[in-house]
């Protein structure tokens, strides 16, 4: 049992928002309230005095990836690459440190940092080699960039079509030009050799560590069964027993759900207030969250699904099925007993989502339903009212502000105001849940956090805010809010009861916009050092 004080708590619990002490005991929380008074009740405690600022729950990334960040961060980093040439030295410098791996994988690719916007082609990677395929995330995870021999290997030429919902770019002769946009870049990703079973568990233990470091003690992984449902469960129950930070919820494909058979229904399932029974999980910390859905792209490849044109090209953006078929879909979730969650970044796609979880409602209501918009980036008011009326959650990312903007400007010109209003949420009573949708974005919740505050971007630009939150408000939604939104009452607040899962703080969180905050330890740290 130990007593923790020395700094301001911050425990978002209603009836004790700010205590100078907490008991923990068994990675519970036993009590929490002033230091002597707690000293007194539990004389045998160890004493932790902490040396910090404040004391808060631990971020909650309820939108993550945590498989694909463990094998990204095993690839080539391509993070802030401003040139052509930079992109090619990093991925030199990745084949010295790997001469043996049949493909040279990158991540975090992005053409909006490279002069005037364009891609590179797949001749500046066949600058690199020539011999070894070449395969380069977009940062978006919307696209990817190949060299000829990966283009080879699966079969692509001129003459491949284009798949229903993506774009294999082809220059002005017809040829493709390494480009390869939504469900395109598959085409080729397929043939890259698959992680053993070994390698998915080194995968998640790194980043389980990547992300305790960082203060984030539970995350959601949003694309569970990308790779083998079954392998993919396993990898993250193996690293929870072998002793991984981080609680975890799975939220699986809506195509991996349905082949395991979850998504099996009947009447009574639909009428039922709550969730349906899941499957077993093999460990406390591994849970099941909402099937996930995809209705559109991402604005950085101009694929999310507009209403209207973006400014900068003459299309409205891609939806990954058919309106009917994705209403279709969200039936059948939601008449399964489970929580949906639905991709959804244009105002389109949006809307197209919101008519299938009103339809779905209308024919199987179910109060306590907690269906999630993942992302909800470009709104409307007409949007924002049917969130309201259906009481559908939100889940976006204010770390895109900071990453991002000066490409949400280019693509929509002056409606970029309208993105992700989180005031205007919080005042109409839809619920958030902040996160980070790593590794799209570094996935660094300080700057999320801070990018919800001020709502600026780091070349300075500010946009809209009039939607900014107060630094409490904000930290709650990366709390509170990604434990409602999961379905997760064990964590969230330090109230008694929950899991001791908290971090401490270089500064007063009510200086998040100003001040060089840091993480300086976490629950892990203090209770098992």
């Amino acid at each position: 049992m130990h007593l923790i004080y020395g700094a301001p708590i911050y425990t978002f619990w209603d009836e004790m928002p700010l205590a100078g002490a907490m008991v923990v005991h068994e990675g519970r929380i036993v009590a929490v309230g002033s230091k002597n008074d707690l000293a007194a009740r539990y004389p045998d405690a160890k004493r932790i005095a902490v040396d910090g600022k404040a004391i808060t729950p631990a971020f909650n990334d309820c939108h993550m990836h945590i498989l694909p960040l463990g094998i990204d961060l095993g690839k080539a980093d391509l993070r802030g690459c401003t040139s052509v040439a930079e992109i090619q030295q990093r991925l030199r410098d990745w084949m010295d440190s790997h001469p043996d791996a049949p493909w040279i994988l990158g991540r975090a690719y992005d053409q909006n940092l490279l002069p005037d916007g364009k891609h590179l082609t797949r001749h500046d990677l066949d600058a690199v080699c020539a011999d070894r395929p070449i395969y380069l995330n977009h940062v978006s995870k919307h696209g990817a960039a190949a060299n000829t021999r990966a283009l080879q290997i699966a079969g692509m030429t001129r003459d491949t079509p284009d798949p229903s919902d993506g774009v294999i770019v082809r220059d002005e002769r017809g040829e493709p030009t390494g480009i390869l946009l939504e469900s395109a870049a598959s085409l080729v990703s397929r043939h890259i050799p698959k992680p053993t079973q070994a390698e998915l568990v080194q995968a998640v233990h790194r980043a389980c560590d990547d992300l305790a470091r960082r203060g984030i003690l539970a995350a959601s992984d949003a694309s569970t069964g990308w790779h083998d449902l079954e392998a993919e469960t396993a990898a993250y129950a193996q690293a929870l027993a072998e002793g991984a930070p981080v609680r975890m919820t799975l939220m699986p494909l809506f195509g991996a759900a349905k082949r395991a058979g979850w998504l099996d229904h009947s009447e009574q399932a639909g009428e039922a207030t709550g969730f349906s029974p899941q499957p077993a999980s093999p460990h406390p910390d591994l849970r099941w969250g909402a099937v996930k859905l995809f209705a559109d792209g991402a604005f950085t490849t101009r694929t999310a699904a507009l209403r209207e044109p973006y400014a900068d090209t003459p299309t409205t953006g891609v939806l990954m099925y058919e309106p009917e078929d994705l209403m279709e879909r969200i039936m059948t979730v939601h008449r399964a007993g489970w929580q949906c969650a639905v991709h959804a970044i244009g105002d389109r796609a949006i809307e197209i989502v919101l008519q299938g979880y009103r339809r779905a409602l209308e024919a199987y209501p179910r109060p306590h339903h907690r269906h999630r918009i993942e992302h909800a980036m470009l709104m409307a008011d007409d949007l924002l009212a049917e969130m309201q009326a259906l009481g559908v959650a939100v889940v976006p990312q204010p770390e895109f502000l900071w990453w991002l903007t000066g490409a949400y400007l280019k693509g929509l010109g002056a409606r970029a105001v309208s993105l992700m209003p989180f005031r205007s949420w919080l005042q109409a009573g839809v619920a958030q849940g902040f996160s980070s949708d790593q590794p799209v974005v570094p996935g660094e919740p300080i700057l999320g956090w801070r990018a919800a505050v001020t709502r600026t971007s780091r070349d300075g630009t500010c946009l809209n805010p009039e939607e900014a939150l107060d630094p409490l408000a904000a930290l709650q939604m990366f709390t509170v809010g990604a434990a409602y939104v999961t379905n997760d009452d064990s964590i969230g607040s330090l109230a008694p009861g929950k899991q001791a899962r908290f971090m401490m703080l270089s500064h007063p969180p009510e200086q998040i916009a100003d001040a060089d905050m840091q993480v300086l330890a976490t629950s892990r740290d203090l209770l098992h050092n």
